[in-house]
């Protein structure tokens, strides 16, 4: 009898010990036989042979490396016996399921009345009888035989199914299949904007790095409020969509550890981004107002008001102190109170996850700095006695987490409304992290789904002979497939929210992802093959649920025909201005660049404008011993005027610079705000649906966001625009550079 279960698949195991990484390489057999076994079984497990790199150079995954990743997935491969044991009871499990725990069917027309269930296997000949229980509690019953199209055996269902999540059942009439799915039905492809008159817009908006937004009203880091400003700013001055770095809760004990892509958890938001003066309570809050007028804390946030860089530690001890006040003043609040009806309805519409996670916060209090693993034993479970306890225990603490989110909530909300009013079509643009920290509420919530003794990253490259650990851990795509893509659609959903558009970090991970096995490195890496067509299938659903559009992050190693797949699934492309260039390196002209794309200047993770202009990140890479064993600075210096003389070509071409614009940069502030504005109408040019203007541009920042490759080296994550808000939008720069996008988008 086949009974598939939506946990954990008993291939996986928990690493014990503090570090996370309890997985230890043995001295694994070196025969012939052992080799070919252990390829057998990996290849079961989704692990991909080999790979290309940028640079076409072949790499051939090692035995040594696929045994790790297999004991990291909790399989013994000790020995040959063991693996031959480990393959032929991954083998039976998958010839005993019928379609698995879960299937995904994409819609072909809007009135489709009948599907081809693809069956796992062709050796079924007897009728099953089927149950499907949509979502909205609506039951379809049927009875088929199996039918073959082409290559694929599937079960015929005469049934019109709606969009969405629902339940299967098949049994036959010897009782011999008993199998219980969740059945996804999505749509085609992803949603996007359209014109009224059917044709696809072109659409601009404006890029910012949330806690850089400098304001007068600020508390030394930029806030929700400073992000309805933006919205305001933007909305009035043409532009659709306002785009954010990863707003992901960090780590509130630990505020220093402030890169956005290394997240507590990507379900839910980064309290330390509320704006103290925009909660309803902070004007009728006895206790907050006289903390403000302690001069110790009046002082501390004058300094940080100030700072060139956020002080996080600072910021965190002040506002943190400040909204625990204005919770109790919340909880004071009578039971009929508008507010605390809307945040019991928070609360309850957030379900498990949002109480696992205040949990998982107020023990954070309770350890400070810890990483779970390294609690005590006992409350390494969500679900243990000691955990519940510690919930029923701090109730109070616990509430004091629940509305912090909620009132992150509500002012990301009131954002991304100012925007929508001021005229912004498309609204907030949000950005979904590749993975979230191994210390983190997310694999303490879901342990089971990611796979602890590993890590992933990126391969050698140019830019990176060592590869690339990212020190983060893989999601498991066995137990996602076994747990019904639940943690996979919860944090697509969760990021949705609020926003029309979405951008997945490094989306080539919906296909494959560079795993690098335990006790080894990212020059031993592997790539794990991933559901792809039934991530794209949730994506798509989740898409048009949300009316949300979806970004794919397609830099650095993309596999062949990735990005046609994108296309055909309305995932946009997104290509950056400094990477689109020829084979003999000339910039391509704007009109190449494709419809489905986003198309903006730069990154966080490149140089600004003007500091690519003056070549302040060759100098900074060479100060820092960024370059390698031989690094030649005059080389490298050379190569970028070579840069600068192309860029200007390209501009040129299109008749946005004079042909005497000077090729060395000179630090002339005009000079360099017509470079900016010529840039930004190149790019405005090409019929990319998305065209995006970094405020740091619009600044003129000289220094960029953050170095790869540094950790303590650079205020990575810390630096605030030179420029307020409260004036941007009068500056001369943000006009000219404004006024080019809009005569050409």
């Amino acid at each position: 009898m086949i009974t598939p279960t939506l946990s954990a698949p008993v291939l996986l195991r928990a690493p014990a010990d503090c570090a996370g990484d309890s997985v230890t390489l043995g001295s694994a057999p070196s025969s012939p036989a052992y080799q070919s076994a252990i390829d057998h079984l990996a290849a079961l497990a989704g692990v991909e042979p080999s790979y290309y790199d940028v640079s076409g150079q072949h790499h051939i995954a090692s035995t040594s490396a696929k045994a790790a990743v297999l004991q990291a997935l909790g399989v013994t491969v000790d020995t040959l016996a063991d693996v031959q044991a480990a393959t032929a009871a991954w083998q039976a499990r998958q010839a005993a399921e019928v379609v698995g725990p879960v299937v995904v069917l994409r819609r072909q027309s809007d009135d489709q009345g009948s599907w081809l269930l693809p069956l796992a296997s062709d050796g079924l000949t007897a009728p099953l009888s089927w149950t499907i229980t949509t979502e909205d509690g609506q039951t379809h019953q049927g009875q088929t035989a199996a039918t073959r199209a082409g290559s694929l055996v599937g079960l015929p269902l005469a049934v019109a199914l709606p969009d969405g999540y629902h339940a299967l059942s098949l049994r036959s009439a010897d009782g011999a299949i008993s199998e219980d799915s969740r059945l996804i039905v999505a749509p085609a492809r992803c949603w996007v904007p359209g014109s009224a008159d059917g044709t696809t817009p072109r659409l601009w908006g404006v890029g910012a790095q949330l806690y850089s937004l400098r304001s007068e009203r600020n508390w030394g880091m930029g806030d929700l409020a400073d992000l309805r400003s933006l919205c305001q700013m933007t909305g009035n001055a043409g532009g659709a969509v306002v785009g954010l770095n990863p707003i992901h809760a960090l780590f509130l004990p630990k505020p220093q550890d402030a890169s956005p892509y290394s997240p507590n958890s990507r379900l839910f938001l980064n309290p330390l981004y509320i704006a103290l003066d925009a909660v309803p309570e902070y004007a009728d809050c006895p206790a907050a107002q006289k903390r403000l007028q302690d001069p110790a804390i009046a002082k501390a946030l004058s300094v940080a008001q100030q700072a060139d860089h956020v002080d996080y530690p600072a910021v965190a001890t002040v506002k943190l102190a400040v909204l625990r006040d204005l919770f109790a003043r919340f909880a004071a609040l009578p039971a009929d109170h508008a507010r605390q009806q809307a945040f019991r309805a928070f609360v309850q519409t957030g379900g498990e996850r949002l109480r696992l996670f205040a949990i998982f916060q107020t023990l954070q209090d309770r350890f400070g700095s810890d990483p779970w693993p390294c609690w005590p034993e006992d409350y390494h479970s969500p679900h243990s006695p000691q955990v519940a306890a510690v919930a029923e225990q701090q109730a109070e603490a616990v509430q004091f987490q629940l509305w912090l989110q909620f009132e992150t909530d509500r002012q990301l909300a009131d954002a991304a409304e100012a925007l929508r009013v001021a005229g912004g079509s498309l609204g907030l643009y949000r950005d979904l992290a590749v993975g979230a920290s191994p210390d983190g509420a997310d694999v303490w919530m879901d342990p089971a789904a990611y796979v602890r003794g590993a890590r992933f990253g990126a391969p050698p490259d140019a830019l990176g002979p060592l590869g690339q650990d990212w020190g983060l851990p893989p999601f498991n795509p066995v137990a996602l497939r076994a747990m019904g893509y639940g943690p996979f659609i919860d944090m697509v959903r969760a990021n949705m929210r609020h926003a029309g558009a979405l951008r997945i970090d490094h989306a080539m991970s919906l296909l494959r992802l560079f795993w690098i096995p335990p006790g080894l490195t990212a020059r031993d890496g592997l790539y794990m093959s991933y559901p792809f067509d039934d991530l794209l299938g949730v994506l798509a659903l989740e898409s048009h649920r949300a009316r949300c559009m979806i970004i794919g992050e397609d830099l650095g190693t993309v596999p062949a025909g990735f990005r046609e797949r994108m296309a055909e699934e309305n995932l946009l492309s997104y290509r950056l201005s400094y990477f689109e260039r020829y084979e003999s390196g000339l910039f391509k002209r704007p009109d190449t660049y494709p419809p489905l794309a986003l198309a903006t200047p730069t990154s966080h993770d490149l140089a600004t404008i003007v500091g690519h202009w003056r070549g302040w990140d060759i100098a900074l890479r060479h100060d820092l011993g960024l370059c390698g064993d031989t690094p030649d600075r005059a080389a490298d210096e050379a190569r970028r005027q070579e840069d600068r003389h192309l860029l200007q070509s390209a501009l040129v071409d299109q008749g946005l610079i004079p042909a005497d614009f000077p090729q060395e940069p000179t630090g002339n502030p005009a000079q360099e705000a017509e470079l900016i504005a010529a840039f930004h109408r190149f790019l405005a040019r090409s019929p990319a649906l998305v065209m995006l203007a970094n405020l740091d541009d619009l600044c003129g920042e000289v220094t960029q966001v953050n170095v790869p490759g540094t950790v303590s080296e650079y205020p990575n994550w810390r630096r605030r625009l030179t420029v307020s808000l409260n004036g941007l939008a009068d500056s001369a720069l943000f006009r000219q550079t404004v006024a080019a996008i809009s005569a050409e988008r």
